[in-house]
């Protein structure tokens, strides 16, 4: 009772750590964990922090993009990688990409008020803090906090900036502490981050998207609650986008992401 660690229980302690950084929790009731924060991060302004394709192709494989993500890999797995599967993959990948950024609310960003040096910013990660919770490649190792290399093929520098400077500006729940910052250190360690880019992650080509296969999992949802031929006529009247957004949170219910 009332210990972070059980003595001469190594198992037990690495099965509950485990248990608390995979979000076990979130989709299952277990005692113990009832007032847990959620490991993966707020989507409510997800359209203020990246853009529709790097949610795209982070959804493909998120391990091309950061190795020690804790996201685990949905689509294109060995069990669905036959080529109607995939096509079925992408159409959902795009639908919940779609969904994310015509759901989600804007947040107010500020542009960096000056010019940020990248040479300092590097020292100031190093000496501030950052690497007690986040890794970066080259530097120890953390995972507290997400790992930050790359971060420049996935935020703006507005973002990141507005981050920096109150993190619970972006979202209520950051974990992440208010470093007090001033506007020159926040730049500096604006520009030293976004320097950080993953290339190959960034140059990876979209997949196409069939139409009728955008259609037939629609077409697939709407049939739970209604006829074939109200599901086709209600089919007939959205837009493909209205389309992407009806199976996006269809998908997202289904997986479970919330």
């Amino acid at each position: 009772q009332n210990v972070m660690q059980v003595p001469r229980a190594d198992k037990l302690n690495e099965g509950r750590r485990l248990a608390e950084v995979n979000g076990c929790f979130t989709c299952h009731k277990i005692k113990g964990f009832e007032d847990r924060w959620k490991p993966g991060p707020g989507l409510e302004h997800i359209q203020s922090k990246v853009n529709r394709e790097w949610i795209v192709r982070w959804l493909h494989n998120p391990k091309e993009f950061r190795s020690t993500t804790k996201m685990p890999r949905f689509f294109h797995l060995s069990n669905t990688s036959s080529a109607e599967d995939r096509e079925k993959s992408n159409a959902a990948i795009e639908g919940v990409a779609t969904y994310l950024m015509t759901v989600s609310e804007s947040a107010s960003l500020t542009q960096p008020p000056v010019t940020g040096d990248s040479a300092n910013g590097e020292k100031l990660v190093k000496q501030i803090g950052c690497l007690g919770c986040h890794s970066l490649a080259g530097m120890p190792a953390n995972d507290f906090g997400p790992e930050l290399s790359g971060l420049g093929s996935k935020v703006t520098p507005e973002w990141l900036y507005t981050w920096l400077k109150d993190p619970k500006h972006y979202s209520k729940e950051a974990r992440m502490p208010n470093l007090r910052l001033s506007d020159q250190e926040a730049a500096d360690i604006t520009s030293y981050l976004t320097s950080q880019r993953n290339n190959n992650f960034e140059n990876q080509a979209l997949p196409e998207v069939k139409p009728q296969t955008l259609d037939e999992m629609a077409l697939g949802y709407l049939q739970k609650n209604m006829t074939r031929v109200e599901a086709e006529k209600e089919l007939s009247q959205m837009s493909r986008q209205s389309k992407q957004v009806f199976l996006g949170k269809k998908i997202i219910g289904r997986q479970g992401c919330f």
